[in-house]
């Protein structure tokens, strides 16, 4: 009989399925399609959004601490606008605004070459200053278009739900299976070799996030549609929870090392024990620890299941015909 080959994602998997098992024996409310789709998932659309360029950030062994600051900054600005120019012209001033605010990060991370976390952290505070400033602290509020995204439903499913399903085909196939995934690796494994073999690491640096920051820009549309008015801090926990989301999906902060599908799988875990704890009446600070320990335990599961996969390999070339021991 076949071994089956136990992998990162499929541990992943397992422990998914154990907090859901756990939470719906518990409440079996939770079950429920209706709220499994229009509360549980869509909770954690924006977040999840996010996490997918940010995966390629991480893989490239950058990071981005302001993510939520430019979802906040370009939605409220867009808002603002829809009102003097018109909503069109508003949603596209909104995702230009992501992309300058990404383009920014990228120009200073790969020209002048400061660290990507000290560049992200104090864009992070220019950002969220410029917000503060430019609305004086006051809310803003959606528009018909941001309505739309946030709140509408297709075929019973909530638009946003089915914009995320797309991007994630998408991103998937954009990391594993184009010349453009193989370069990201690449540039995070070894930037000097990627260099070597003629890929423009700066090029690549800028693309990246400047993708990250249209992505936040269109997170931040279906966000301001979803609860009809934004402030200014209203993405202060934000980057850390996309970060948290890529690293339980085995996306390594060294660089390198990543799985697309491995962040999907993370979302859905961080979205099941959201809204689950929730549903079982756990306290917000007890939620937060049991996020960090199912954290840790995955982090400890993609250690062991790493030097297991190694040490197979070292096995099957110590037996292999003609090897030396």
């Amino acid at each position: 009989m076949k071994k089956i080959k136990l992998t990162y994602n499929k541990a992943l998997f397992l422990i998914w399925l154990v907090i859901f098992a756990f939470i719906g024996f518990r409440a079996p409310g939770f079950l429920k399609m209706n709220y499994l789709v229009n509360v549980m998932i869509k909770n954690i659309i924006e977040k999840g959004m996010v996490a997918l360029p940010m995966t390629l950030v991480i893989i490239t062994a950058g990071i981005d601490l302001s993510v939520g600051n430019i979802m906040v900054l370009s939605c409220m600005l867009g808002a603002l606008a829809a009102g003097a120019v018109g909503e069109i012209p508003a949603v596209i001033l909104t995702l230009v605004i992501g992309a300058a605010c990404g383009m920014v990060n990228g120009l200073v991370i790969s020209r002048i070459k400061i660290s990507p976390m000290v560049t992200t952290l104090a864009t992070m505070y220019l950002y969220l200053g410029l917000a503060r400033g430019i609305t004086e602290g006051s809310s803003v509020y959606s528009y018909h278009i941001s309505a739309f995204l946030g709140t509408q439903k297709l075929f019973g499913i909530p638009l946003q739900v089915w914009l995320f399903l797309l991007m994630a085909v998408l991103f998937v196939y954009l990391l594993h299976s184009t010349v453009w995934g193989r370069k990201i690796y690449a540039a995070g494994l070894n930037p000097d070799a990627a260099a070597y073999a003629g890929i423009n690491i700066n090029r690549l640096i800028m693309q990246i996030y400047t993708l990250t920051g249209v992505i936040c820009a269109l997170a931040g549309l279906i966000f301001l549609g979803r609860f009809t008015s934004v402030k200014y801090d209203a993405g202060t926990n934000f980057n850390l929870n996309v970060i948290t989301i890529v690293v339980l999906g085995g996306t390594s902060i060294n660089g390198g090392v990543g799985d697309m599908r491995g962040t999907l799988l993370a979302t859905l875990i961080i979205a099941t024990l959201n809204s689950g704890l929730t549903v079982l009446n756990i306290p917000i600070d007890v939620q937060t620890i049991v996020q960090g320990v199912v954290l840790i335990v995955a982090l400890v599961a993609y250690a062991v299941v790493g030097a297991r996969n190694r040490r197979k390999k070292i096995l099957k070339v110590e037996e292999a015909p003609g090897a030396s021991v």
